[in-house]
C-alpha cells in the first residue's frame, strides 16, 4: 500500500511507497487540482445534507469524475491524505 501526501495545490506532494521509502509525486495541473478539491469539497458537504435522496444525487453526479483523476495519481491499494 502507499500512502500519497498532497498539500491541496498544483505543487505535488510525496508518498511512503510499500518499500517503505519516501517517493516525490511531480505537480499535478493547477485547473485539474482546483476541480478535483472542488469536487471534493461537493462531496463532503453533500454527505451532510439531511433531504433524503439529495446527497447521494449530488455525490453520484461528480464521483466519476473524483474517482477518474484520483485513479490516474495513486494506484490501486494507494491511500490519499489531503491537506
Amino acid at each position: 500500500m502507499n500512502i500519497h501526501f498532497i498539500g491541496g495545490s498544483d505543487a505535488g506532494g510525496w508518498y511512503i511507497g510499500a518499500d517503505g521509502k519516501i517517493h516525490r509525486i511531480p505537480g499535478w495541473n493547477p485547473e485539474a487540482m482546483t476541480e478535483l478539491t472542488r469536487a471534493v469539497e461537493i462531496i463532503n458537504a453533500a454527505g451532510r445534507l439531511k433531504t433524503p435522496g439529495l446527497g447521494d444525487a449530488t455525490i453520484k453526479g461528480v464521483m466519476q469524475f473524483v474517482q477518474n483523476e484520483l485513479s490516474t495519481h495513486v494506484k490501486e491499494g494507494g491511500v490519499l491524505v489531503i491537506r
